[in-house]
């Protein structure tokens, strides 16, 4: 699953359009879109937009040992 399937399945969740999530990150939305298109966003950007979804972002590593990396 793409970044952008993510963002877009985290939206619809919280009832949200791409175009306020955009504003509620204080960018325009055909800004947002460009960014949102390349699906380029840093650690930090993707928790921001977890917050404002009222959700936690997570990303890492799960090995079978009980490791984890994130």
């Amino acid at each position: 699953m793409t970044i952008q399937q993510k963002i877009d399945m985290a939206c619809a969740h919280a009832g949200m359009s791409r175009a306020e999530l955009a504003r509620q990150l204080g960018t325009s939305p055909p800004a947002f879109q460009q960014r949102f298109n390349r699906g380029k966003f840093t650690q930090d950007e993707l928790e921001r937009i977890a917050a404002i979804l009222d959700g936690k972002y997570f990303s890492g590593f799960k090995f079978s040992d009980g490791t984890v990396i994130e």
